[in-house]
């Protein structure tokens, strides 16, 4: 290791004996750590006298979560496959693109930021007015 430290095996570490059996157990062990959000739709339902819609909702729980981290999963990879290659073109157009990307995020976070404050401010009663103009000044 160049760094000093490791967040997990290495692909060629992970490629060795054994074929599938390891990965499976891994899979299988961080696949029965249970989801604290599962045990208190659990909980409430098992209070109420509906296990079972508990047991379904739990259910449904899990197969949005699949379905989420399988959407990020594929959009990730294709942003991959994107960035290399607009990595491959020459510097001109690539650059204005991100530098655009950029300022609009920017801009955006900026907005949402003074979007908040204004809204804090008038639900306080912050603006300054003309019965209050003493309290602003």
């Amino acid at each position: 290791m160049p760094w000093g430290h490791a967040h997990g095996p290495e692909p060629p570490a992970s490629a060795g004996k054994g074929g599938w059996r390891p990965r499976l157990t891994a899979i299988v062990a961080v696949g029965l750590r249970p989801c604290s959000g599962a045990i208190i739709v659990l909980v409430f339902a098992l209070a109420q006298g509906f296990f079972f819609a508990g047991i379904a909702s739990t259910l449904m729980m899990g197969l949005g979560t699949a379905i989420t981290v399988a959407t990020i999963a594929t959009l990730a990879v294709g942003a991959k496959a994107l960035a290399k290659r607009l990595a491959q073109r020459p510097a001109g157009y690539g650059a204005i693109i991100v530098r655009g990307a950029e300022v609009a995020a920017a801009g955006f976070v900026l907005a949402f930021g003074i979007l908040l404050l204004c809204d804090y401010m008038a639900s306080e009663r912050m603006a300054c007015s003309d019965r209050r103009r003493e309290a602003c000044f």
